[in-house]
């Protein structure tokens, strides 16, 4: 990976003067910041953000650094996702790792970045890319739900959440049936999105993949997500692998997936 390209830090520090030096030190590195005041704040701004990396210090009001970094292995979307804390090495932190190191000092800071940032893999951005949308979807799900009279709504409001309108968004039912879809896919698939909404999702999956996509639907509604690469059939009978990062029960019943091909998710990051 091009250790250049720009990433998405969370930056979490109770006392400002402390918040302002790393922001400005990742800042200069040419990478997006956003700023937590405690841990809880950090926690939700993960959530919702899903950023490269979080950088904490181990004194923090509300949670700690280190419940943080706990916080944040035990949550599926962040659970991969390398943390710094900042402080005194000698915590009560049970482990740390190269992914997870604990420095001493702002002068190690900008080093451990640059070395995390550096060593990222296609697989994890293309993940990230996918899981910003979800994170995306689910808040305007969240912000749309009083507005939405009918499942039907909320369903066309949710295909419409993410900010990265190149992901492709489908909304299935309990069913498996699509209720609906974003421009996005019908340009991947070739199907309009009347002809979407006619399918279910074993219409759409390649004819080696469906058998066991069926079993793989239990699982999902049983473990709420899915993610992976995943044998699509446009409407001219080619095959297409995408990537895909799927969550059960946005709003109750509606179950969604964001998804685009590895060349496009490429393109997004660079």
């Amino acid at each position: 990976m091009n250790p250049g390209r720009s990433a998405l830090v969370l930056v979490a520090a109770t006392c400002e003067g402390k918040r302002s030096r790393w922001v400005d030190a990742i800042e200069q590195m040419g990478h997006r910041v956003f700023e937590a005041i405690d841990g809880v704040h950090a926690l939700a701004l993960a959530t919702r953000h899903v950023p490269d990396i979080i950088v904490a210090d181990i004194v923090l009001a509300k949670l700690d650094g280190v419940q943080l970094v706990s916080r944040v292995a035990s949550n599926r979307d962040l659970r991969d996702i390398p943390t710094i804390l900042i402080g005194d090495s000698a915590s009560d932190l049970q482990s740390h790792d190269e992914a997870h190191p604990v420095v001493r000092s702002d002068d190690d800071l900008v080093p451990h970045v640059c070395r995390i940032i550096g060593g990222r893999t296609a697989h994890t951005e293309n993940l990230r890319t996918l899981r910003r949308a979800l994170a995306d979807i689910r808040a305007a799900a969240q912000d749309g739900c009083d507005d939405a009279a009918t499942l039907r709504d909320r369903a066309r409001h949710i295909a419409t959440g993410t900010d990265q309108p190149m992901i492709s968004v489908l909304v299935a039912n309990d069913d498996a049936r699509y209720v609906e879809a974003n421009s996005a896919i019908c340009a991947l698939t070739g199907y309009s999105r009347d002809e979407l909404l006619e399918m279910s999702i074993w219409d759409l999956s390649a004819e080696e993949v469906v058998e066991r996509g069926q079993r793989a639907w239990k699982r999902f509604l049983r473990e709420g997500r899915f993610e992976g690469s995943y044998r699509i059939r446009r409407s001219t009978g080619e095959h297409v692998t995408i990537r895909c990062s799927s969550a059960a029960n946005v709003v109750p019943g509606l179950h969604v997936s964001t998804m685009a091909p590895p060349k496009l998710l490429h393109a997004l990051r660079t």
